[in-house]
């Protein structure tokens, strides 16, 4: 795919889209016409906001991953009356349809058919790769080394495919709807540090974290580690080799999941799909740290422990915390804990913050400027 981004420009309706919806589907195959409803929802909510409103830039972007994500739900929530259980749906909350939406919005209409043929083959080799791989013979053999994501009993294809491995499936620590609130709360709170400071912190990925850290402690410590080393590589790949722009995003995201493997042997970890995304949001958010100015990224992580520290104490309230996560009990030590986490990581940023000028007196000290005519 970054073969793809660099030398034809295509957009693939994002370089994580793609290949994440491949597994979703994998795991279950009802998420794919949730991902099509919800990107044409999120598309059409767009054009009209478009054309009615004066919303542009990072603003159609919230807004097409809101009108992706909200619209869904709704509908899900709705059809649980005509006995679809709302909790099986593991989609909730997802970014993917309104990210898709908002990148095939920025093609040139000529430029589109190609790009959705492109994103289209890759699907399907994706997924026809996985039908070769997920087999009985294969399960017996790999199945058991790492947690199981496409060989778990809750995969549809392993199933079909008579391909699953004897392990229990873990329960879930919170349910679907609540994670979708934390979501939309961490949309809210990472967008208003990006106008607060300029500084992309990760839309949903602070929730991510969240959960993670109270399933499993080592989540915690894992994301850390991800995010500096695909950092450090980031870095010096760009620089050998001049790749820039959205083929960044997707080579961050591949060392970090290449991290992940043999952190999978090193570290007590049952989730098989919650190591996928934690390297997933690690690699995406050592572009963004890539991208913050150099002044500024000293600032990056105590901008998103501010914002992980409410997000944990909401996800404890929301869910269960595990006897191996980072608060198995969440009570008023573990809140203070969290309260001065934020505390120290605000008064750091407010501490080492260098304010812009405003505007009118830069205008005030341009030779362009009449003031004092």
């Amino acid at each position: 795919m970054i073969i793809l981004t660099q030398f034809f420009g295509y957009r693939l309706g994002g370089v994580i889209v793609v290949p994440v919806l491949a597994v979703y589907t994998c795991k279950n195959f009802f998420m794919l016409p949730l991902f099509l409803a919800g990107f044409i929802i999120a598309y059409l909510g767009l054009r009209y906001l478009q054309k009615n409103t004066m919303i542009y830039g990072r603003e159609e972007l919230v807004a097409t991953l809101l009108l992706g994500s909200v619209l869904p739900v709704i509908g899900l929530f709705f059809m649980k009356g005509v006995g679809y259980d709302l909790t099986d749906v593991v989609f909730f909350g997802s970014i993917l349809p309104g990210l898709a939406a908002y990148n095939y919005s920025r093609i040139k209409p000529e430029y589109r058919m190609h790009d959705i043929m492109a994103s289209v083959g890759i699907f399907v080799g994706l997924l026809a790769a996985a039908w070769v791989l997920v087999t009985p013979s294969i399960s017996e053999s790999i199945g058991y080394l790492t947690p199981p994501i496409l060989f778990s009993s809750t995969s549809d294809l392993a199933v079909m495919k008579n391909a699953v491995v004897d392990i229990q499936p873990v329960p879930a620590m919170i349910d679907r709807f609540s994670a979708f609130v934390l979501f939309m709360v961490s949309l809210v709170l990472s967008e208003f540090v990006r106008k607060s400071t300029g500084i992309r912190v990760g839309v949903v990925s602070m929730a991510i974290l969240a959960i993670f850290s109270l399933e499993n402690r080592w989540f915690f410590l894992l994301y850390f580690v991800n995010l500096f080393v695909s950092y450090f590589g980031i870095v010096m790949i760009q620089k050998a080799t001049l790749v820039y722009g959205r083929n960044l995003i997707g080579l961050g995201a591949c060392i970090s999941l290449m991290l992940t493997v043999p952190f999978i042997f090193l570290f007590p970890v049952s989730r098989g799909l919650s190591v996928f995304f934690l390297g997933l949001i690690a690699g995406l958010n050592a572009y963004n740290l890539h991208v913050t100015a150099p002044a500024e990224r000293k600032l990056f992580i105590p901008l998103q422990i501010a914002l992980l520290a409410p997000l944990i104490a909401l996800a404890a309230a929301l869910g269960e915390g595990q006897p191996q996560g980072l608060f198995h009990e969440f009570g008023t030590f573990q809140l203070l804990i969290v309260v001065l986490g934020a505390a120290i990581s605000i008064a750091f940023v407010k501490y080492n913050w260098v304010s812009r000028p405003l505007d009118e007196h830069v205008w005030n000290a341009s030779l362009f400027s009449e003031e004092d005519e």
